[in-house]
């Protein structure tokens, strides 16, 4: 089979639901910027594009991606595909990309997610109105006990902090670091390689709005917990509703060399699994350990991790199953202090990894990320030094 090579990635800011800079962006907005951005990148001409595959999350059904393709004005017979599987969906969006390349059927896909919260189906009349929410999603499980279907906090934040024994101390360490990492790496422009501006309203938006500034840790270790004495979960070390969106081309490496396209990864290992739901991030490091296998790398060869740590106890659990060195996790801080624009965060991970790595001189990288429900997904990436 031949190669699948990522050629290009762009994303959006990532800005807070509801009060942020993309609010009144809508997710067709959002979508059309992060593929725009993408392709021009990349080089390719439209016409090479073979489809267009997009994770959304509570959208409203529909198919973003079809949409997008038609109103960037590519060919009327690029499909356009929706990728449904919660907050792994820009990730899996990449595992099809990457099997379709792999398998012949396609030599040039553009793979990614998006997300507008602020334009969700969590956001009823009645929500704006009086600020009250009314769930109108569709539940990523059945309720079971410790896992409720429309609690979150309780199911994957508790969830993982009971299955791994931590406590709030653990917890509120890697949420201070992640935070502090994210504002430092935005301060230095780390990130703006990744971004691209997004018009709203005559008024272009190029910043990330979420990281915490210049809180210590006490502060961390000081809030209360949404649950109590004796839970871990925090406004501190969760992340935030978020809108945003990513997008990557993928091709195969004979197209790429063909079009003079620079080479920025190659994807030589995925995977996908689940567990109980409120046991996902176990799926995590089960999925990190399957990619890495089809990737014929030990865990010891891996350079940079990048795991969407929405819950900072989703990151210390990963850290520890799978005995990392932290130094080598979420180096620019991470999702938790990002913003988790559900949809969009797969293809951010995997996007940030490649801007990191790149800046080390190449090397090779694991992105993993977790979904309600109890999904999850991880790639490995073997990154090019910059040119």
């Amino acid at each position: 089979m031949t190669e699948a090579v990522i050629i290009s990635s762009a994303r959006t800011p990532f800005a807070r639901a509801f009060s942020g800079a993309l609010a009144k962006a809508t997710e067709f907005d959002l979508a059309k910027a992060a593929v725009a951005a993408a392709l021009t990148r990349s080089g390719v001409d439209a016409a090479d594009v073979d489809n267009i595959m997009l994770g959304e999350v509570y959208q409203g059904g529909g198919c973003i991606a079809r949409y997008a393709a038609l109103d960037l004005g590519l060919s009327p017979e690029v499909p356009g595909v929706a990728i449904g599987g919660f907050c792994t969906s820009g990730m899996m969006a990449i595992h099809h990309a990457v099997a379709a390349i792999r398998s012949g059927m396609h030599r040039c896909v553009v793979a990614g997610g998006v997300s507008s919260v602020s334009r969700s189906q969590f956001v009823t009349p009645s929500f704006l109105q009086t600020g009250i929410l009314e769930q109108e999603c569709s539940p990523s499980h059945p309720n079971a006990g410790a896992s409720p279907a429309m609690d979150l906090v309780l199911t994957l934040g508790e969830g993982t902090a009971k299955l791994f024994n931590l406590v709030r101390e653990d917890i509120d360490e890697w949420a201070y670091r992640a935070h502090r990492l994210a504002a430092s790496a935005i301060d230095d422009g780390l990130f703006d390689i990744e971004k691209v501006a997004v018009e709203v309203e005559s008024t272009e938006a190029f910043d990330d709005e979420l990281p915490h500034r210049g809180l210590s840790l006490e502060f961390f270790q000081s809030m209360d917990s949404f649950m109590g004495p004796g839970c871990t979960v925090t406004v501190g070390n969760q992340t935030a509703l978020t809108d945003g969106a990513a997008a990557m081309v993928l091709c195969d490496l004979e197209f790429a060399r063909s079009r003079g396209a620079p080479v920025l990864a190659e994807v030589i290992g995925w995977s996908c699994t689940a567990a109980e739901p409120d046991a996902a991030t176990m799926a995590a490091v089960t999925a990190s350990r399957r990619a890495l296998e089809v990737a014929g790398l030990g865990l010891d060869e891996v350079d940079l991790f990048e795991v969407q740590d929405s819950y900072a106890s989703i990151g210390v659990a990963f850290e520890r199953a799978l005995e990392l060195d932290r130094d080598k996790i979420n180096v620019y801080g991470g999702g938790l202090a990002l913003g988790h624009p559900y949809a969009g965060s797969g293809t951010r991970v995997a996007g940030t990894l490649i801007n990191a790595l790149q800046r080390r001189g190449g090397g090779y990288g694991l992105a993993a990320i977790i979904g309600a429900g109890g999904v999850a997904t991880a790639i490995v990436l073997d990154v090019r030094a910059s040119v």
